[in-house]
């Protein structure tokens, strides 16, 4: 487990800082990181099928 100063650290950069300013649309992952998210959650299909089940569920 981390610190709870570490919870929004990720946020805190790209929303407060120039760096983060241009990291505009770029996956950000802890602690203040350019990362790749996995391939599946890039899927239109897959997205299209994970909100559908969503609106069901409320």
């Amino acid at each position: 487990l981390y610190s709870v100063q570490h919870g929004a650290l990720t946020q805190l950069y790209a929303g407060t800082t120039a760096e983060g300013a241009e990291l505009n649309g770029k996956y950000l992952i802890p602690w203040a990181r350019v990362g790749t998210p996995l391939a599946g959650t890039q899927d239109p299909e897959l997205g299209r099928a994970l909100w559908s089940w969503l609106e069901e569920q409320v």
